[in-house]
């Protein structure tokens, strides 16, 4: 009887000391886990490269026009559900991009005026991507007819952590759409203003 009693009281002493010990074992597992699993998660990746364009297309009435300028491409990695990083958000800036046709008195000199495209692309290690970019007549308001031409970007990334590395871009004749149209207010009933109009 008497060792039945201590046996009870033994236990008695323990249940709260095991007790304690499995909280703090617990709450020691969860606090461990937790961080793991955070600096798992994938956060967004932010970067921006500049590419340099130079190079010439032939209108359809057979004008050589020479493209040249800078394309700022900023980049945003973005992480799925799962927390790997998945896709890109791509912003195209062609705001210093400029055309030129003829030479000398009889130069025609075009813009993009700040013409952007954003394109959603899946991560990978190279991506090609095609974007139909207008030109229209410099100093001219941004309601004139503008032409177009293919852009052609290859892009770099680093798969592992999202960051756009390098890339080039070509340009070309655009034989998918027809020149984009806009008013524009003509001067004594003549022609627009910026030269003859052709189409790419």
């Amino acid at each position: 009887m008497k060792r039945e009693r201590n046996i009870w009281r033994r236990r008695s002493l323990l249940s709260p000391i095991a007790l304690s010990l499995l909280v703090w074992i617990t709450g020691a597992l969860v606090c461990g886990v937790m961080p793991a699993r955070a600096a798992a998660q994938a956060t967004r990746v932010d970067s921006s490269i500049q590419i340099n364009v130079s190079g010439r297309v032939t209108a359809a009435d057979g004008t050589e026009i020479k493209v040249s300028g800078q394309v700022i491409v900023n980049s945003s990695a973005v992480p799925n559900r799962t927390g790997d990083l998945s896709s890109v958000i791509l912003t195209f800036d062609f705001s210093n991009v400029t055309a030129r046709v003829g030479s000398g008195a009889r130069e025609v000199a075009y813009d993009t005026k700040g013409f952007q495209s954003t394109k959603i692309r899946r991560l990978k290690a190279s991506d090609v991507i095609q974007i139909v970019v207008p030109y229209s007549p410099s100093g001219s308001g941004p309601t004139t007819e503008a032409n177009t031409l293919l852009v052609t970007a290859t892009l770099n990334f680093n798969v592992a952590t999202g960051v756009l590395v390098n890339g080039s871009i070509t340009v070309g004749n655009n034989t998918f759409s027809s020149p984009v149209w806009c008013s524009l207010k003509r001067q004594d009933d003549g022609p627009a203003r910026g030269g003859p109009s052709f189409s790419v």
